[in-house]
């Protein structure tokens, strides 16, 4: 049996779909994805890069290890659902993109950085209020 299928089909100048013959290495590919884990090289094959579009068939990868910076199309859904956990890799392209970068990805890290830190003081009319309003078509009424 297979320990990893590492995808590198298409790069990240995909468009329009897979052709019929990278359509069939995908249908092998699925049927030993039940039991393998699957990584995609940059971003899986079948998606666009920029968009997150996905036309036809296309790679659902477990992980995805994409270079230099992340690709739109892998944290834009339809395509994000199919490039499993993202890593990025630096391989020196810095000095080359837009700063401030177009887009960010988020970390826990950059999450927890942004969120204020409470201090002895604090209570929670401090820290700010939560209201939630709920209910359903079968439930009308009912609102928190």
């Amino acid at each position: 049996g297979l320990d990893l299928v590492v995808d590198g089909i298409t790069g990240i100048g995909g468009r329009g779909g897979l052709r019929e013959d990278a359509r069939a290495l995908l249908r092998a590919v699925t049927r030993a994805h039940g039991r393998t884990p699957v990584l995609a090289v940059d971003l899986p094959s079948g998606v666009e890069a920029d968009s997150g579009e996905v036309h036809g068939e296309a790679v659902r990868a477990d992980a995805t290890v994409t270079f230099g910076t992340y690709k739109p199309g892998l944290l834009i859904d339809p395509a994000a659902e199919h490039a499993g956990a993202l890593r990025l890799v630096d391989i020196g392209l810095g000095p080359e993109l837009p700063e401030p970068p177009d887009l960010e990805a988020l970390q826990y890290a950059d999450v927890a950085a942004l969120l204020p830190v409470p201090g002895a003081e604090s209570d929670k009319y401090s820290r700010g209020v939560v209201g939630v309003v709920a209910g359903s078509e079968r439930y009308p009424g009912a609102a928190v």
